[in-house]
């Protein structure tokens, strides 16, 4: 039972860790939420043999949830597969819509019926068509998926990405051959360790894509988990191990888990946590509330640097991809602190003129400052607050999406807080620009500024 429990707050941990890491990035998100929805099918499977045949309801709840633990995280594993696979960049194939709108709806719709069935006889044939269907579908998708990607990739990344297709082969054979449901803890634990292998390699590419550092930060939330968990969960086992007569039970091992559960998600969570409870407390304190916001940021920044990043010897290609990353995290100073392009030389020489201090946040505000910069170096006419012209289109593309923070293709986005400029611009994208032409001319006009900052880099290290 203790291998069970570590197993399960493994899952439970690593899910919400990739979720927290970067909750924007979706390949992340689903590949979290994957692991997630298993660790509760895998914990509900632990449970199953405590639980007594006189509580058939608890017992029909939990064979319930397990079941559906081992085929949901598959459908969360297709999509975050599907998301890599764009023929090109900011233009996902067909796949994803049909994933996004129809096997997610088909996961939802059999997730509900086999909630609601009560008949152990409808309740196993039901299951039986589900993982029939979703066999087939997840392997069609699969290779649409595969066939369909116009990126060459190496032969390891296809290695990692499809272990919880192979593992659910195998497993919904073995579940569908031996009907005696003694392979369904077995089932979920192969699927658990697939998405664990997936999701970090999933996590390894992400945050390298970002040119930030994983490991520090990965070790660091694992550590303070387990140690969190000791301190709380194991009082908890203690106090039923050694104050129960009933021992360990469905009741008291739910209890455990349960307090597994929050000791973990306190800890992964335990920025925005800290950020609400100051918030709270020294909500007549602004100032203080200020730095104690900036502290935090800083605490948490630090572990996820590269410090061993070299911007300054970058390919014009690294830098243009990082330059491009930063311009869509502008208004997220977080982001924009964990950039490897703060580490730049001319980032450094900026500081030393100003006379300002050598920080994580002066970095990041200074790297801002240099970018929203290069924007306005773009703008045709200064004395002009909003022109049409073709010369007008790198700083349009630019300056009002990242700078102004307008966002023409989203039609929930009101312009009450605009200014007039800026609600003809908005106007103007939705009117005459197509959502795929202004990324490419972000594409372009963050070109220019790699170019730029990489002949001041060099003029500013020569001096």
């Amino acid at each position: 039972m203790v291998i069970q429990l570590i197993y399960f707050g493994l899952l439970f941990w690593f899910g919400l860790y990739l979720i927290n890491r970067d909750i924007r990035n979706v390949r992340l998100l689903l590949t979290g939420l994957g692991v997630l929805v298993c660790s509760l099918g895998y914990g509900a499977a632990v449970l199953f043999p405590y639980s007594p045949a006189a509580q058939p309801n608890m017992v029909l709840v939990l064979s319930k949830v397990r079941d559906i633990g081992g085929y949901l995280p598959l459908v969360l594993w297709q999509g975050a597969v599907l998301s890599m696979f764009a023929v090109q960049a900011h233009q996902r194939n067909l796949a994803w819509p049909l994933w996004k709108y129809g096997l997610t709806s088909l996961a939802l719709g059999s997730g509900i019926w086999l909630t609601v069935v009560n008949n152990p006889e409808r309740y196993h044939i039901s299951y039986t068509v589900v993982l029939c269907v979703l066999f087939i579908l997840l392997l069609l998708f699969s290779i649409w998926g595969a066939v369909s990607d116009g990126t060459k990739r190496p032969i390891i990344f296809y290695a990692f990405i499809y272990v919880p297709l192979l593992t659910f082969i195998c497993m919904t054979a073995a579940t569908l051959f031996y009907l005696d449901g003694g392979w369904n803890q077995g089932m979920l634990v192969a699927i658990g360790a697939g998405m664990m292998l997936f999701g970090g390699y999933m996590l390894i590419k992400e945050i390298r894509e970002q040119g930030e550092t994983w490991l520090p930060d990965l070790f660091r939330s694992l550590d303070y988990s387990i140690f969190f968990t000791l301190i709380f969960s194991g009082q908890v086992a203690l106090v039923i191990w050694l104050g129960t007569e009933m021992g360990f039970n469905a009741t008291t091992l739910s209890l455990l888990m349960v307090s597994m559960m929050i000791s973990i998600a306190f800890q992964v969570l335990v920025y925005p946590i800290r950020a609400m409870l100051d918030n709270f407390a020294l909500m007549t304190f602004p100032k203080l509330r200020s730095e104690r916001s900036k502290l935090r940021l800083v605490e948490s920044v630090q572990v996820r640097i590269d410090a061993e990043s070299q911007p300054d010897e970058m390919e014009d290609e690294e830098l243009h991809r990082l330059i491009r990353r930063a311009l869509s995290n502008l208004g997220n100073l977080e982001r924009l602190s964990s950039s490897p392009l703060t580490q730049l030389k001319l980032i450094e020489e900026r500081l030393r003129i100003r006379g300002a201090a050598d920080g994580v946040l002066e970095r990041a505000n200074e790297l801002k400052s240099l970018l929203i910069h290069s924007i306005m170096q773009m703008k045709p006419n200064q004395d002009e607050p909003f022109g049409t012209t073709d010369e007008w289109k790198f700083y349009n593309a630019l300056f009002f999406p990242y700078v102004i923070g307008i966002k023409p293709y989203s039609v929930r986005y009101s312009d009450d807080q605009l200014d007039q400029p800026s609600k003809d611009a908005l106007e103007w994208f939705r009117t005459y620009v197509p959502e795929r032409t202004c990324y490419n001319w972000q594409n372009a006009g963050s070109r220019l500024i790699a170019t730029s900052l990489k002949e001041k880099n060099i003029l500013s290290r020569a001096q």
